[in-house]
């Protein structure tokens, strides 16, 4: 990463990475706005074979299981209180002891994931295979095979794991060390 890439102290608001206990990412989320801070969770639509438990039906989850982000300026806001806020357990930091300080992230990750959002939800679409051709997952992709997400800002590289319907594939998509299934539409053969 460069320095141009992301802000960092002295720069402004920048986007930094909170890790939550598990399952309580919405719990933090509501946490942290409370307490006034600008907070992100990229949510997804429920998987397509999810079952309904005790009637319920299932909704949307956080697309990276027990992580969130917040935007703060390390030197105008109150950044540690994120420490103590219930449902948080760290902050991604950088640095040791006293000069240990939140680790930013590049600001174009969140705006790529929140233009990705349809209804609220984060959707990836339009996969192409590794070497840079589009087509139907027919019988071109199998399972573990490299799949490029194109995006306007960035790309991110998924594995194919199974068609799901139509033109639709289950995918694992890594973020921040975690694999996540996310279901995707795979543009048509044209």
């Amino acid at each position: 990463m460069t320095a141009s890439a992301v802000q960092t102290s002295g720069l402004g608001r920048a986007w930094y990475v909170v890790v939550t206990h598990v399952h309580q990412e919405k719990h933090a989320r509501y946490q942290l706005e409370q307490q006034g801070f600008t907070v992100y969770l990229p949510m997804v639509p429920p998987p397509v074979r999810a079952r309904a438990r005790n009637g319920v039906a299932p909704g949307p989850r956080p697309m990276i299981p027990r992580y969130l982000f917040i935007e703060m300026d390390l030197d105008q806001d109150r950044w540690r209180a994120v420490f103590s806020t219930m449902g948080v357990t760290e902050v991604i930091m950088r640095g040791s002891g006293e000069a240990a300080r939140p680790s930013p992230i590049p600001s174009r990750f969140i705006e790529e994931l929140k233009k990705r959002e349809i209804n609220g939800l984060v959707v990836l679409q339009h996969a192409r295979n590794d070497n840079g051709k589009g087509g139907s997952a027919g019988p071109r992709f199998k399972r573990g095979d490299k799949l490029r997400v194109a995006g306007q800002t960035a790309d991110y590289d998924v594995i194919f794991e199974e068609m799901v319907d139509g033109d639709r594939a289950a995918v694992i998509f890594t973020l921040l060390g975690r694999d996540s299934r996310q279901i995707i539409s795979l543009p048509s053969e044209d």
